[in-house]
């Protein structure tokens, strides 16, 4: 479950600047696809608590929030409920890979059904879909690996380090281009999680940035 307490900077933006990816240089990437698809840490069955802080922005404002985000890698869904600095609900929203239901939300939020859309799409992107599979293209390079693959609408590129750490899974196609960049990786729980994740929607002049504060397990 995600607890936020959101901070809404009514603030003029330009739009949100490409994020630049930092690769390691000091090995080189050479691991099966199979060993790539082990070592993802969101290809597990683990249920996470993870305490986050996140930044939306936009071209025309700022929507910062804390909070912990209850991932269930199992059932492919995450739960995201937003509350304010006083403890009351303002939406609880439910994420899967292909449907979101906002179960309940303040007056004001539940006539922005656009901004529901849009933190529930960028939950997905992150979080669930697209993942990287056995059937993609792998295509190595001197310190990094890609799997790639094509569809009728688009293509579909993960980017693997050098140490097997997904840092990139990207779109492009007619729908629109986003990317996300996982970085900063450690090991946490015995398995190596990003302390940063930052999701770019060129199309849409949207940016979302997290920083991850703790991750439990589900007990």
């Amino acid at each position: 479950m995600l607890i936020l307490f959101v901070v809404l900077l009514s603030l003029m933006a330009c739009m949100p600047a490409p994020p630049s990816l930092q690769l390691p240089q000091d090995c080189r990437a050479q691991q099966s696809i199979e060993k790539l698809l082990a070592t993802d840490w969101l290809a597990g069955e683990e249920v996470w608590r993870i305490r986050q802080t996140a930044l939306l922005e936009t071209r025309f404002r700022k929507l910062a929030m804390e909070g912990f985000l209850r991932l269930d890698l199992k059932t492919g869904e995450a739960r995201l409920v937003a509350l304010n600095e006083i403890g009351l609900v303002l939406f609880d929203l439910q994420v899967t890979a292909d449907s979101e239901q906002l179960h309940r939300a303040v007056p004001p939020l539940e006539k922005r059904r656009d901004l529901m859309t849009t933190i529930a799409k960028s939950l997905r992107r992150i979080f669930l879909v697209p993942r990287p599979a056995l059937s993609d293209r792998l295509v190595p390079q001197e310190n990094v690996q890609s799997l790639s693959r094509i569809s009728t609408n688009g293509s579909q590129n993960f980017l693997f380090d050098c140490y097997g750490d997904l840092r990139e899974s990207r779109w492009q196609g007619e729908a629109g281009s986003w990317s996300t960049h996982y970085n900063h990786y450690d090991e946490r729980q015995n398995v190596r999680l990003p302390e940063e994740i930052i999701l770019h929607d060129e199309e849409q002049g949207i940016r979302l940035t997290l920083e991850i504060k703790e991750v439990k397990p589900e007990s």
